[in-house]
């Protein structure tokens, strides 16, 4: 019995002592990666590129070394970032697809800070296809990186602030057009940029407002295209989906046969005035719209 009870608590030991390595390994990769992303920051190549050949040294230790370890996601994740950062975008890639089909064959895989299932939020799968689509527009992948982006877009994460929530559609959408760009293929840049043409963005030079302005100034002039749009506000109508990750009535106002959402809510119940000044409202809020009238 004693010697039984000997060998647990040496098991135990062994566990634990274990455990504690990898944590140590961890914390050093994450103090080296700080120092890292701080000398690129600042412009310190010399001193980042000596860093990197650290860091990538303790990636690979830390991966032989602790294949099963809590860490193992996080580490995989770093290492793909650091040569994101360097810019060895092929290598970036392969990392990153790494991290992927890790993520996949790792169902139960938890956030070892808050013990978190990653499963459980989008978050992470949202980001690395953006981050996928990112990389494949980079190397001129156009229609690999658009197939990333529809990933993303089917795990969509829910955005608590408006203006991120507003600045992150415009954002993808504005992918999608750069790709469609490079492919020579008007109509689907509209298909991405109509849709958000009434979006609450931040100003008018925004690159997504500038780009639709500029595909359908084409084949229409500025003072077309205002009377066009502020038309296409006087019927309004309605259908359900999906916004924010939350399903509602959505509301729509019809401009060159695409669908334009509103983002507003609150047309429900309202008299026909009351829904005539609150479109005119949204209108006049519509940076395409202000960019039109100038």
């Amino acid at each position: 019995m004693r010697n039984i009870f000997s060998f647990i608590l040496l098991l135990s030991f062994f566990v634990a002592f274990g455990q504690k390595e990898d944590s140590l390994a961890y914390e050093r990769i994450i103090k080296d990666e700080n120092e890292f992303i701080e000398d690129v920051e600042n412009g310190k190549l010399d001193l980042a590129n000596a860093k990197s050949k650290e860091l990538f040294e303790q990636y690979e230790t830390f991966l032989v070394k602790f294949p099963s370890s809590d860490y193992k996601f996080s580490v995989l994740g770093g290492k793909a970032s650091t040569q994101f950062a360097l810019k060895n975008y092929d290598q970036a890639k392969i990392s990153y697809l790494e991290l992927l089909n890790y993520f996949k064959q790792n169902k139960n895989l938890k956030d070892p800070f808050v013990r978190i299932p990653y499963s459980e939020d989008n978050q992470f799968l949202y980001e690395l296809y953006k981050k996928l689509a990112h990389l494949e527009m980079i190397q001129k992948n156009y229609r690999e990186a658009i197939q990333y982006l529809n990933l993303a877009q089917n795990n969509p994460v829910r955005i608590s602030c408006g203006n991120e929530l507003f600045s992150e559609i415009a954002y993808i959408a504005y992918l999608y057009s750069e790709c469609y760009s490079n492919l020579h293929d008007d109509e689907k840049i509209c298909d991405v940029l109509i849709p958000i043409a009434a979006i609450p963005m931040v100003h008018e030079n925004s690159p997504t407002v500038t780009k639709l302005y500029e595909i359908l100034s084409k084949k229409y002039t500025k003072k077309e295209l205002k009377r066009l749009f502020k038309e296409s506000f006087k019927t309004l109508y309605s259908k359900q989906g999906a916004i924010n990750t939350v399903e509602n009535t959505i509301y729509y106002v019809k401009f060159m046969n695409r669908d334009v959402v509103l983002y507003d809510f609150g047309f429900k119940n309202l008299s026909e005035k009351e829904t005539q000044k609150r479109l005119y409202k949204i209108l006049n809020f519509s940076k395409f719209y202000v960019l039109l009238s100038k």
